[in-house]
């Protein structure tokens, strides 16, 4: 194990030196206890995997806006600071990592950044996968998530979704920048034409929380103007009722949720409903 840790420092130290990938000593630390904690639980099924992977983060500290911090676009691996988007895109990659059978730091950043960004490639802040919408299309079609929604009984939602062209002061690369702004625009026409977008309405979730099954990933379809949805969470049937781990804003760190799903949608006044994605086993 410690050839392996020092190969991995090494092909992180080179990583970092191109500025390929931005991470400190600690996360480099985290990955390799999680290594060494789940890699005897790679041949769960994913959606297992993904649930252990959760659990191995809980009380992980939530922080918004990490990926947001430099002046490039680059890969930002930070497995020590959560919001809820980075917490499930990590335990996604991290579990697809355990199940390809090759630990290396290099597979684990391929993997991440093959989910965070159109198409595995980054070009400029455009090329992140903002919208959960987008986000699910694109992975879909490459074959790493299936959108179960539709089956579920979701219907589709025509809502126009332009949130950040509209609010571009509140997104640091668009303020003064009228390219990435336009090029924004034009991915929400893109995602706008689609009109691939299917809400299952919270008062169902009862009707099929059966069929949900641990490890789906769940989206929060949202009620404000422009946006698609608000929060994303890992589904986690525990002591006999639906819930979900997630990286929650209320309670500043990775938890399980304490409400049932369902309860927690029905009190909230801006949810709408969910939307479910499966992960695609290896």
């Amino acid at each position: 194990m410690k050839k392996v840790f020092a190969l991995f420092l090494l092909l992180a130290m080179v990583l970092n030196t191109r500025a390929a990938v931005v991470y400190t000593k600690q996360d480099s630390l985290i990955y390799e206890k999680y290594i060494s904690q789940l890699k005897a639980e790679a041949t769960l099924p994913i959606g297992e995997l993904i649930v252990k992977t959760a659990l191995f983060f809980r009380d992980t500290p939530y922080v918004a806006s990490t990926l947001d911090n430099n002046q490039e676009e680059q890969l930002v691996v930070n497995l020590h600071q959560f919001d809820c988007t980075t917490f499930v895109e990590n335990c996604i990659a991290l579990s697809r990592t355990l199940k390809t059978g090759d630990y290396s730091f290099s597979n684990f950043c391929n993997q991440l950044k093959s989910i965070r960004y159109r198409d595995g490639k980054i070009e400029d802040y455009t090329s992140r996968l903002h919208y959960v919408t987008d986000w699910i299309y694109n992975n879909s079609k490459r074959g790493i998530l299936e959108d179960k929604t539709l089956a579920l009984g979701g219907i589709k939602d025509t809502k126009t979704i332009n949130f950040m062209s509209t609010h571009t002061d509140a997104y640091k690369a668009l303020r003064s920048d009228s390219k990435l702004r336009q090029k924004t625009a034009n991915i929400e026409q893109q995602i706008n034409n689609r009109a691939e977008y299917y809400v299952l309405k919270k008062e169902d979730i009862n009707k099929v929380g059966n069929r949900i099954i641990n490890g789906d990933i769940i989206a929060f379809a949202t009620g404000i103007a422009g946006l698609d949805y608000s929060h994303i969470s890992i589904a986690y049937h525990y002591n006999g009722k639906l819930t979900f781990i997630h990286a929650s804003s209320r309670a500043m760190k990775v938890i399980v949720e304490p409400q049932p799903l369902y309860d927690y949608c029905v009190k909230s006044s801006k949810c709408t409903g969910i939307s479910i994605f499966r992960a695609i086993d290896l």
